[in-house]
């Protein structure tokens, strides 16, 4: 049985990564079929911090809301040797209307409120127990095979992003090796229900007496929820250590006397892996799919969801015919180089969490009992990675930009109006003392770094295309123009494509898609 429409893309996994993609492609007004080998969500607080800049996308698709509402925003992270304060991470406190640098949420309620965002939307086919057992790709497109309980089923679409974790069956059909690592130690996962005396922020215990050699990672959830972290070493029984009887002497050692109730347990090892290449023709790979890293610094997830909104505005505007094929390969050149800094990132930070090497373990004790604070590394926090060198980044035309956004970084504003104006296609913040009347502007007030005729140019995923000194609006299709790479206008229906036709240059600058649903 096979499904006779040619859809623009098929989505392959339906976590966090693959929900967020249907949902970003559907607010570019770009239909998708999404395929998922389950038949429902798992429990646990698995991927847990989320940060401000994944936020930001969440609410552009209009689903931020009731995780605000649920999850837990802090913007402080203590971490302890034994005991003793040793540093104390804190971000800016937001501002009235600012998303909060990051939220922790249950991914189980994370899944919850983006399948109920892709229930609204007519854009989005999801199809639960799905197992993709088959794939061809050929110059225009994809056709996969999927197992389902009604017998095996075709589908085609022009382009495939796989989303399907760390156990891809689209990378493993595809032959791909998933160059990396494997880190020895164990780690326990208890989600825990109990009233403690605890500030809600996260900390982490290098040696915490209740782990003796070995450290704590604690987090606050919501409803009185808390999860820990116990590394266990990599000689471990995990059998003994999940037993009843184990499990309540470690917690009470850690919370004393109080009640509690264990609501999820599992256990893990730490994987570092990163694929070769991210695009494989019509085919990308997204999330746990294409990579892995060490959770310390909620890198995965938030990692994930920059993917989805790196590739998806790129389909958009490929298929749409606002850019030519070539912007695809792009997001292998960024996302890959963004991935590595996450790998090295949390490479260091384990170096020094579970020190391989006798050099290591030296310095790593030496810098926790003579408490230099500056050494310590339990995780540096997610940030979205800035794009300097890809060729998606223009040149500055000269002038001082001290003090100005960095070339290839990524914009949130506080101002929740100006956010809601970001994110529809490429947006030029624009600096004026009145406002100006111009598709894809946003007028900002002058101020000594950004004088009259400053402009930054966003891309639809905010990060900074171009920084122009002096420039007038009506220049400003042409610097899309130029950042795409002289995208030539096409008669969309006759390659197929969504959408129409592309016919003048203020077009590069008019919204792609809306929000739906």
């Amino acid at each position: 049985m096979g499904d006779n429409r040619t859809v623009p893309a098929i989505i392959v996994g339906c976590g966090p990564t693959g929900a967020t993609a249907a949902l970003e492609l559907a607010h570019y007004s770009i239909p998708s079929i999404v395929l998922d080998s389950g038949a429902d969500r798992p429990q646990g607080s698995r991927a847990i911090a989320i940060h401000r800049t994944a936020l930001a996308v969440w609410e552009k698709l209009g689903c931020v809301e009731p995780m605000l509402a649920r999850g837990i925003a802090w913007r402080t992270r203590k971490t302890y040797y034994r005991q003793h304060e040793m540093q104390t991470q804190t971000a800016t406190a937001p501002a009235p209307g600012e998303l909060p640098p990051f939220l922790n949420l249950p991914q189980h309620e994370t899944e919850h409120h983006l399948l109920a965002a892709m229930a609204r939307s007519p854009l989005v086919d999801l199809r639960w127990q799905h197992t993709v057992v088959g794939l061809h790709q050929d110059a225009d497109g994809v056709t996969v095979t999927a197992r389902t309980p009604s017998g095996p089923v075709s589908i085609r679409g022009r382009y495939l992003l796989a989303c399907d974790g760390a156990r891809s069956a689209t990378r493993k059909l595809l032959g791909l090796d998933f160059p990396g690592r494997t880190y020895p130690d164990r780690f326990l996962i208890a989600d825990i229900r109990a009233k403690l005396p605890f500030p809600a922020e996260p900390r982490f215990f290098f040696d915490h007496p209740a782990n003796p050699g070995h450290n704590i990672l604690v987090h606050p959830q919501p409803d009185d929820v808390w999860r820990v972290d116990w590394q266990l070493g990599g000689d471990a029984t995990v059998e003994d250590e999940r037993s009843p009887e184990a499990m309540d002497n470690r917690i009470r050692a850690l919370i004393g006397d109080l009640p509690y109730e264990l609501v999820w347990l599992t256990d893990y090892r730490f994987h570092q892996r990163l694929l070769r290449r991210l695009r494989h023709g019509r085919i990308f790979l997204l999330g746990d799919a294409a990579h892995l890293v060490a959770p310390f610094g909620a890198r995965g997830m938030n990692g994930a969801i920059h993917d989805v909104e790196n590739l998806c505005w790129k389909l958009a505007y490929v298929l749409t015919g606002r850019a030519g094929p070539d912007l695809l390969e792009t997001y292998q050149t960024e996302r890959w180089a963004a991935q590595r800094h996450n790998q090295e990132v949390t490479e260091a930070t384990m170096r020094f969490m579970a020190p391989r090497t006798r050099w290591q373990r030296l310095r790593r004790n030496v810098i926790l009992r003579l408490r230099l604070r500056r050494l310590v590394d339990s995780g540096r926090m997610s940030t979205p990675y800035t794009y300097t060198t890809s060729p998606l980044s223009l040149p500055d035309d000269g002038g001082n930009w001290d003090g100005a956004p960095a070339l290839g970084s990524k914009l949130v504003p506080a101002d929740p109006d100006v956010r809601r104006r970001l994110g529809h296609g490429f947006t030029a913040l624009y600096s004026s003392p009145d406002p100006v009347d111009a598709v894809g502007v946003v007028t900002m007030p002058p101020d000594e770094v950004s004088p009259p005729g400053t402009c930054y140019l966003l891309r639809p995923d905010g990060h900074v295309a171009a920084r122009r000194r002096d420039i007038a609006p009506a220049d400003l299709p042409a610097l899309v123009r130029t950042v795409l790479g002289e995208p030539v206008p096409h008669t969309l229906a006759q390659h197929g494509h969504v959408g129409g036709h592309v016919d003048h240059d203020e077009a590069l600058l008019e919204p792609l898609g809306g929000r739906l649903g």
